[in-house]
């Protein structure tokens, strides 16, 4: 299954292990509006809720929230949380939280020269997500958000079942 609904150019996209839509977002503190965003402009801090096999994956097509620490802690308590975050600049990230630990970081696009990350060494190594061998890039990252989370999308993740914003 493909990310078709997320802009190749600017997204953030949070896959979160267990928890349902509106569950995702109700961690986040926002209220919880049911459907798509109505108006169908992209806000800053809109976060639309899509229902995925294993989970929930949040998608922010110009925001970066499910990049941020403070995000991520508690939307991964009791759980696991991934995410990958790349802006119209080429800045980019991937972002992995276990019940509210930081337990991977790095630059999907330009991986460190030294990397003494050892969390899941070897699958970055199989998609190209490790300096000298990094040509997986954006692709590769939300395959290893799939597996490290198993949550992935499904015909259904094309519709977002709820959406809220977030001040950040």
């Amino acid at each position: 299954m493909t990310y078709g609904w997320l802009d190749d150019e600017a997204f953030c996209a949070t896959h979160v292990r267990g928890l349902t839509p509106h569950e995702a977002l109700a961690r986040l503190g926002v209220e919880v509006l049911d459907g798509d965003d109505e108006e169908g402009e992209i806000d800053m801090g809109l976060i639309c809720a899509y229902p995925a096999e294993g989970g929930t994956i949040l998608g922010e097509a110009i925001g970066y929230a499910g990049s941020l620490g403070e995000v991520l802690r508690p939307l991964s308590a009791g759980t696991v949380v991934a995410s990958v975050f790349v802006n119209v600049n080429m800045v980019a990230g991937f972002n992995h939280y276990a019940d509210g630990r930081e337990i991977l970081s790095f630059d999907p696009l330009f991986p460190h020269e030294v990397d003494d990350q050892t969390a899941f060494l070897a699958d970055r190594i199989e998609l190209g997500l490790v300096h000298g061998r990094a040509t997986g890039g954006l692709a590769a990252a939300r395959a290893l958000a799939e597996r490290v989370t198993g949550v992935r999308p499904t015909p259904s993740s094309r519709v977002a079942v709820a959406h809220g914003f977030l001040d950040y």
